[in-house]
C-alpha cells in the first residue's frame, strides 16, 4: 500500500513537472506578470501632458507654454513632434519659426540658422520671412569676432541684414537691421584698416594702399575716410608717387579740414591749414527747458539705441 501511494504521488508530480493542463502556474511567473502590468499602467498614467496631446493645436499650445516659461528645448522637441506627425498642418510654418527661435535662444546659432533657412526654402512667400532673415543675421552678428580676427560672421550678418532692408523696407525689423548693418560695415572697414596698417608698418606700401583704397571704395561715409585717405597718400608719397600723393592729401584737407590728419596732410602740401569758422548758435530757450530737453535726449539715446536691443518683439 505504501509503495502504491508513493508511486501515485510521483506520477502526479511528474505530470505537473511536464506541464499538464491541470497543473497551476509557478508562483514566480504570476508575480512577474503582475509587476509588468502594474508598471505598464503606471507608465500610461504618468505620461507628461505634451505626450498626451492628440492634435497639432494641442501640441502647439503646449510648446508655446514651454517657450514662454523659457523651457526652450522642451518647446523645440514638442514642435518637432508637430512637424513630424502633422506635416500638412497649417501650423508647420509657425512651428518651424518657433523651433528656430528656440534654438536661437539657447545660443545654438548654427542649428538655428539651418532651421530658418529651411523655413525660407519651404515658405518663400510667407508673411514672416522678414523675421527669419532678421534672426539669421542676428545669429551671425552675435558671433562676430574682434577686428584682428576673421570677419566671416560680419560679412554673413551684413548680407542678411541688407537683404532685409532692401527687399522688405517696411518690415518691423528693418530699422534695427539697418543699424546693425552699419555696425557690420564699420567692423569690416576697421579690418581693412587693421591689415593696411600691418603692411604700412612693415614698409609694404603697395599692399597697404590696396587695403586703404578698399575702405574708401566699399565703406565710404562711416567715419574712416580721413584716416584711409591719409595713409593712402602717405604710402604713395613714400613710393615716390608724389603727384598721386598730393591729390590724396588735397582731398583730405578739402573734405575733412577738421580731421586730426589734416595738419599733417597740409604739411606735406606745404600749405597753411585754415579751418572753417562756424557761426555760434545761441539757444534762446529758458535754461530749465534746455535742461529738460537735454535729459530727454540722453535717456532716449540710452534706452532706444537699436544696437543695445535684440530687435522687435517676436510676432
Amino acid at each position: 500500500m505504501l509503495r502504491r501511494s508513493q508511486g501515485s504521488g510521483g506520477a502526479g508530480e511528474q505530470g505537473r513537472a511536464l506541464g499538464h493542463p491541470s497543473a497551476p502556474a509557478p508562483l514566480h511567473l504570476c508575480v512577474a506578470a503582475a509587476t509588468l502590468a502594474a508598471v505598464a499602467a503606471a507608465g500610461c498614467a504618468g505620461k507628461p501632458q505634451r505626450e498626451q496631446a492628440q492634435n497639432e493645436q494641442e501640441l502647439y499650445r503646449t510648446a508655446e507654454t514651454d517657450f514662454q516659461k523659457q523651457k526652450f528645448e522642451d518647446a523645440r522637441q514638442t514642435l518637432q513632434r508637430l512637424i513630424n506627425q502633422f506635416p500638412d498642418s497649417e501650423l508647420v510654418a509657425e512651428a518651424r519659426l518657433r523651433s528656430a527661435r528656440s534654438l536661437f535662444n539657447q545660443d545654438r546659432y548654427e542649428e538655428s540658422r539651418a532651421e530658418y533657412q529651411r523655413f525660407l526654402e519651404l515658405f518663400p512667400e510667407h508673411d514672416r520671412i522678414d523675421e527669419a532673415r532678421y534672426f539669421m543675421g542676428l545669429s551671425y552678428f552675435r558671433q562676430m569676432e574682434r577686428v584682428d580676427r576673421d570677419q566671416s560672421f560680419a560679412r554673413q550678418a551684413l548680407a542678411q541684414f541688407e537683404i532685409l532692408t532692401k527687399t522688405m523696407p517696411d518690415s518691423a525689423y528693418a530699422e534695427d537691421a539697418g543699424a546693425r548693418a552699419a555696425v557690420c560695415r564699420r567692423r569690416l572697414a576697421e579690418k581693412e584698416l587693421y591689415v593696411g596698417a600691418f603692411y604700412f608698418d612693415r614698409a609694404e606700401y603697395a599692399a597697404a594702399i590696396n587695403r586703404f583704397n578698399t575702405v574708401l571704395a566699399e565703406y565710404p561715409g562711416i567715419g574712416l575716410d580721413d584716416e584711409a585717405l591719409y595713409y593712402t597718400a602717405e604710402g604713395l608719397w613714400r613710393l615716390e608717387q608724389r603727384e598721386a600723393a598730393a591729390q590724396a592729401f588735397r582731398r583730405l584737407v578739402q573734405e575733412f579740414p577738421e580731421s586730426s590728419y589734416a595738419p599733417a596732410a597740409a604739411g606735406r602740401l606745404g600749405v597753411r591749414l585754415t579751418k572753417p569758422v562756424r557761426p555760434k548758435v545761441t539757444d534762446q530757450r529758458p535754461w530749465t527747458e534746455r535742461v529738460r530737453s537735454w535729459w530727454t535726449e540722453i535717456t532716449r539715446s540710452i534706452f532706444d539705441t537699436p544696437i543695445l536691443q535684440d530687435g522687435p518683439a517676436p510676432r
